[in-house]
């Protein structure tokens, strides 16, 4: 599955159960020079073994397409942001961003209000009902990356959690400057 086929929503469930998304690794192809590069191939793989599993969520709850999906977890995250900061966030025009926007505050699950501080600017966030809509996401999520934990011994477990909590640490927050 290409990125644009991500990024337009477009999601197949037959690709994410033959494992589509699987771009290889050192063990099929890619490089395999040792140390750092190969560290990052392992990430990789893993990172997508998790994108497969939320996208596994996303089409089995028959919700929201991707684009949209992407929007409101941006504003769950970060926001409330206003539409400018939302599309900057998102690599994406505002015109594009606002009519997602547009689209989800149609469906109930972001407020789209006037900002205090400018009549020209609109405070985006997320409702109740969005809020909602994510959680049950992501515990559909966490019960696909349960079931792949339960097949490792507790040892692992615990730290590939502790692992991940330094690798989150270290990747920082887009929006904060730190390292991407």
């Amino acid at each position: 599955m290409s990125a644009g086929a991500l990024d337009s929503g477009a999601l197949d469930s037959e690709a994410l159960d033959s494992g589509a998304l699987n771009s290889g690794g050192p063990d099929s192809g890619g490089p395999d020079s040792g140390g750092l590069e190969e560290d990052a191939w392992v990430v990789e793989d893993a990172s997508l073994a998790l994108v497969e599993m939320t996208l596994t969520a996303v089409a089995r709850s028959a919700g929201l397409p991707v684009t949209q999906l992407r929007v409101l977890l941006a504003v769950d995250r970060h926001g409330p942001l206003n539409l400018s900061g939302l599309a900057a966030l998102l690599g994406m025009s505002v015109s594009a961003s606002g009519r997602l926007v547009a689209r989800l505050h149609t469906a109930g699950l972001l407020t789209r209000l006037l900002s205090p501080h400018s009549r020209r600017e609109v405070t985006i966030d997320v409702t109740e009902t969005g809020r909602r809509s994510l959680e049950r996401l992501r515990a559909a999520r966490r019960g696909h990356i349960a079931d792949a934990l339960r097949r490792l011994p507790p040892g692992s477990r615990r730290t590939l959690a502790r692992t991940l909590r330094e690798f989150t640490a270290a990747a920082g927050d887009p929006g904060d400057g730190g390292p991407n």
